[in-house]
C-alpha cells in the first residue's frame, strides 16, 4: 500500500475553533488593547520589562511575556502567548496600586474575564485553548508542536534517568559485491552526549548484533572499524549479558555532574542486506529509528552509492509504537498508529560536504573513513537526512523508498 504522508501534513481545520473565530479575536485583541494602555500608563516608567517589574513589583519574566504577547500581529498569538488569567489579573492590581488610573484597570479586567471564560468555558484547559488555536497558523503550529515535544523530552528523560544529545543513524547502500540486483548496507548507529541522570534507575539499552543472526539469513558483520577516534565524549561504559539471543547493555555509570557524557556508537555491515527491486509484499527499502533513550535530536541519514534508487524520492512514516511495538511500513493495519507530522527529508546533495553534525563535530570524517574502507569514494555519494529536534519518545521514524518492480 503506497503512502504519501504529504497529502495528510496540512493544518487541521479545526471547526470548533472557526466558529467562534470572530469572539476569540475580539478576547486577543481586547487584552492586547488594555494592557497596552495600562502598562504605558504606569507612573513614571518607561515600557521595558526591568523597569516595569521594579515600579510594580512583579516578577521581570511576567512582565516580559505580557510585553511579548501584546506586540504581536496576530491576536490569536497573543492568546497562546499571554500569561494566564490568574497573573494578569495580579499585574492590574499592581498596576492599579502604583497609580494607574482605575477605568483602565477595570476595563483590563473585563478583558481578562473574557479571557478566563474563553478557557473555562469552551476549551476547558489553558493547554486544550493552545493546542486548538495553534492549528490556526503554520509558524503557530511549529512553535507549539516543538514546545510539546520539548516537555515530553524533559518529562520522559526524568522519570527513565537518561537523556541525549544526539541519536544517530546513518545507513550507507552500496552495490553487492556478489550479487547482481542486491545492496550492501553498512550502518553507524548510536548515540552522542549520553548522560544518566538518577542513580536509581537502571537503563537497559539493545545495542549491537543480536547473537543469533549469526546463521540467519543476513549476516551483519562487525567491520574492522575503530570509532572512537571520531567520538566527542568517552565510550560509554556498558555491562553486556545475552537474553533469549537479544544483547542487553546496562548503562549505569557513576554520575558525576554536567560534563558526564559519553558516545555509544559502533558499526554494522550487512552483506547483500536490501534488493533494487519490490519483492510480494516488500515495496519499500529504507531505514527505521526509534530511540532507546530521550534526545534532544534525532539525524536519520541514507547515503546511497551511484544509482541505487535513483529519482527516488523518499517518504517519511511517524508511527506511534506504544503497546504494540515497532511497525511494519508495509502493514496496512498500522496505517492507525500513523502520526501526521510537519517534518522533512532534505536532499543533500551529492558528496559528503554537507553532512556536518555540530553536537557530533567529526560526523562527516567519520562517514568518510567508512567510505574508504568500502572502498567507495565519498563523491559517488548522495544523502537524504531526516532530522527532528526533540523526537518523541516512543515514536518511530521511518524513512522509505518505493522501489520498483524488476522488468520481467
Amino acid at each position: 500500500m503506497d503512502f504519501d504522508l504529504n497529502d495528510s501534513a496540512g493544518l487541521v481545520n479545526n471547526s470548533e475553533v472557526n466558529e467562534g473565530h470572530e469572539s476569540i479575536e475580539q478576547i486577543g485583541n481586547g487584552l492586547k488593547n488594555s494592557f497596552d494602555l495600562v502598562l504605558d500608563a504606569v507612573p513614571n516608567c518607561n515600557l521595558r520589562p526591568t523597569n516595569l517589574a521594579r515600579k510594580l513589583d512583579v516578577s521581570r519574566v511576567m512582565v516580559s511575556r505580557i510585553l511579548g504577547a501584546i506586540s504581536k500581529e496576530n491576536s490569536i498569538e497573543t492568546l497562546t502567548s499571554i500569561p494566564g488569567p490568574e497573573t494578569l489579573r495580579s499585574v492590574l492590581r499592581a498596576a492599579c496600586g502604583s497609580g494607574v488610573d482605575e477605568s483602565l484597570t477595570d476595563d483590563g479586567l473585563l478583558a481578562v474575564e473574557a479571557f478566563d471564560r474563553l478557557i473555562r468555558d469552551q476549551f476547558g484547559t489553558r493547554a486544550a485553548l493552545n493546542a486548538a488555536l495553534s492549528t490556526t497558523d503554520t509558524d503557530m503550529l511549529d512553535k507549539f508542536e516543538q514546545s510539546s515535544r520539548y516537555q515530553v523530552f524533559k518529562g520522559m528523560s526524568q522519570v527513565l534517568g537518561v537523556e541525549s544529545k544526539i541519536w544517530l543513524t546513518c545507513m550507507v547502500l552500496t552495490p553487492s559485491k556478489t550479487e547482481v540486483d542486491a545492496i550492501d548496507i553498512t550502518t553507524i548507529h548510536g548515540t552522542s552526549g549520553l548522560r544518566r541522570l538518577r542513580s536509581d534507575m537502571p537503563i537497559l539499552l539493545s545495542y549491537g548484533i543480536p547473537p543469533r543472526y549469526k546463521f540467519g539469513r543476513q549476516n551483519p558483520e562487525q567491520l574492522e572499524l575503530d570509532l572512537t577516534p571520531f567520538f566527542s565524549h568517552t565510550p560509554a561504559p556498558l555491562i553486556v549479558v545475552e537474553e533469549s539471543g537479544q544483547i542487553i547493555n546496562t548503562f549505569a555509570p557513576k554520575i558525576e555532574g554536567k560534563d558526564s557524557l559519553y558516545d555509544l556508537i559502533a558499526s554494522v555491515h550487512i552483506p547483500n542486506g536490501s534488493n533494487r527491486y519490490a519483492a510480494p509484499g516488500r515495496t519499500k527499502r529504507g531505514t527505521s529509528v526509534i530511540p532507546d533513550v530521550p534526545v534532544v535530536t534525532l539525524v536519520s541519514d541514507l547515503i546511497l552509492h551511484g544509482d541505487i534508487f535513483e529519482g527516488i524520492e523518499p517518504q517519511l512514516f511517524v508511527y506511534k509504537t506504544m503497546g504494540k511495538g515497532g511497525a511494519d511500513v508495509e502493514d496496512p493495519e498500522r496505517d492507525i498508529d500513523r502520526v501526521v507530522t510537519s517534518d522533512e527529508i532534505v536532499d543533500l546533495g551529492v558528496g559528503i560536504q554537507n553532512l556536518d553534525i555540530p553536537d557530533v563535530p567529526k560526523y562527516r570524517e567519520m562517514v568518510n573513513y567508512l567510505c574508504d574502507k568500502n572502498g567507495y569514494k565519498p563523491e559517488e555519494f548522495r544523502t537524504h537526512r531526516l532530522q527532528i529536534q526533540y523526537p518523541v519518545y516512543g515514536f518511530q521514524y521511518v524513512v522509505a523508498y518505493k522501489v520498483p518492480v524488476k522488468d520481467s
